[in-house]
C-alpha cells in the first residue's frame, strides 16, 4: 500500500501552471501577428498612429 509518497522522478519536469503560462504566451504571440497581418491588408496606408492605438486597445483587450 502506498503511505502517500511518490517518486518525484515520474513527476513532469517542469510544473502544468508553467506550461499553461507557455501557451498563453504562444497564443498571445499568434493573435498579435494575426492582428498585423489584418491591419496590413485592410489598412495597408492607415497612419502610423491609428495603427499603433488599434495594436494597444487590443493588447488591453487580450490582457482582460
Amino acid at each position: 500500500m502506498s503511505d502517500g509518497n511518490f517518486n518525484r522522478a515520474l513527476l513532469p519536469k517542469n510544473e502544468l501552471s508553467a506550461g499553461l503560462r507557455a501557451g498563453k504566451a504562444q497564443m498571445r504571440t499568434k493573435a498579435e501577428q494575426a492582428l498585423e497581418t489584418v491591419l496590413d491588408e485592410y489598412f495597408p496606408s492607415a497612419d502610423m498612429s491609428l495603427r499603433n492605438a488599434i495594436h494597444e486597445r487590443f493588447l488591453q483587450l487580450l490582457r482582460q
